[in-house]
C-alpha cells in the first residue's frame, strides 16, 4: 500500500471523530443525494460507513497536491465523499431490486444523468451525475448492488448495497482514479465510469 493511502486512513479514522459532532448540512447541495431516499434501508444493518467532510478532503488535498494526476486539485473541489455499505437479506433483494428501479426514475426526474447501467452476475451498479448550472458537475451517486456475497466463517449468504455519493466540483476526467489514490472501500463503482469511457 502506497504510503499516501496509510496516511489517508489514520486520517479517516482520526477525522471521524474530530468532526462527528460538527456534521454541516449536506442537503443544501444540488449534488447531494439523502440514502434515506432508498427504500428499504431503515432497518437495514450497515457493513461499513465513510463520511468525508470538506475540512478532512483539503487536508487529503494537501497530501496529494504534488500528484502529477492533479488528484490533489480535485479533491480540494470536493465538499463531501460519504459510502455506505448495507447488509440486504435474502428474502429482502427481489424488494430492493424494485425500490432501486424507482430510485432511478426518481432520480432522472430530479436532473441527476445516468451515465452507467451495468448489470452482470447477479450484480448491478447506476451511477448518476448532476450537471451544476454553468460548466461542471457537482454531484455523483453510485447505487450498487450486490446479490451473492457470503460470509466465510458462517456461510450466511446475503445482499450486500454500496450507496456512493461524492458532492462539489467534479472533474469527470479524474474522477476514476479516486479509487486508486484513495483506497475507500466501496468505491470500486467508479471504475465503471473509466470502462464506460473506453467503450466510446
Amino acid at each position: 500500500m502506497k504510503p499516501t493511502k496509510v496516511i489517508l486512513f489514520i486520517l479517516f479514522l482520526t477525522g471521524i471523530n474530530l468532526f462527528a459532532q460538527q456534521r454541516e448540512d449536506y442537503s443544501k447541495y444540488p449534488g447531494y443525494f439523502n440514502y434515506k431516499d432508498v427504500p428499504g434501508l431503515k432497518n437495514a444493518e450497515t457493513l461499513s460507513e465513510v463520511y468525508l467532510e470538506e475540512t478532512l478532503l483539503k487536508m487529503v488535498s494537501g497530501l496529494t497536491e504534488e500528484n502529477s494526476d492533479g488528484i490533489g486539485s480535485m479533491i480540494d473541489g470536493l465538499k463531501l465523499i460519504q459510502v455506505t455499505e448495507y447488509k440486504i437479506d435474502q428474502m429482502g433483494i427481489v424488494d430492493m431490486e424494485s425500490s432501486l428501479e424507482s430510485i432511478d426514475n426518481g432520480m432522472q426526474s430530479k436532473n441527476w444523468d445516468r451515465i452507467v447501467r451495468t448489470k452482470s452476475r447477479g450484480n448491478f451498479t447506476n451511477i448518476y451525475i448532476k450537471k451544476s448550472s454553468g460548466a461542471g458537475f457537482e454531484g455523483l451517486t453510485i447505487l450498487s448492488l450486490s446479490k451473492k456475497e457470503k460470509n466465510e466463517e458462517s456461510g450466511e449468504k446475503y445482499g450486500k448495497l454500496t450507496c456512493v455519493n461524492i458532492v462539489g466540483k467534479i472533474d469527470m476526467s479524474k474522477i476514476g482514479k479516486l479509487t486508486k489514490e484513495l483506497n475507500i472501500p466501496g468505491m470500486d463503482g467508479l471504475k465503471e465510469i473509466d470502462k464506460a469511457k473506453g467503450k466510446k
